[in-house]
């Protein structure tokens, strides 16, 4: 058997990302009360693999303290988008990550 391809196959199951993806809509209705705008973040699990950021920290702090991080959530319109981590600020003695944004990029 050829060690080579074994290698090479283990290197690329270690190299595997994580990837969040999420559907973006937006509803507007109105009623006798006034006008309702709401911004909607479906996750997309078929699309989606490994790690997910985005529902593991709404799970643990909250969607009160996830929703103000993400930095474009307001400029983005309706769409399939890829949520990744940016502005990440690393603790000065043990260089661990300490606090981060959320950004939405366009998924292909």
């Amino acid at each position: 058997m050829n060690t080579n391809k074994v290698k090479v196959l283990n290197n690329l199951d270690f190299k595997k990302k994580n990837q969040c993806v999420v559907r973006l809509t937006t509803s507007v209705w109105s009623d006798k009360r006034g006008i309702h705008l709401k911004k909607s973040l479906l996750f997309l699990k078929t699309k989606s693999y490994g790690f997910q950021i985005l529902s593991e920290d709404i799970a643990c702090i909250g969607a009160n303290e996830i929703l103000p991080r993400i930095i474009n959530l307001q400029k983005c319109d309706d769409g399939i988008y890829e949520v990744i981590v940016i502005n990440e600020q690393r603790d000065w003695e043990s260089g661990t990550i300490e606090d981060y944004d959320y950004k939405l990029i366009s998924f292909k």
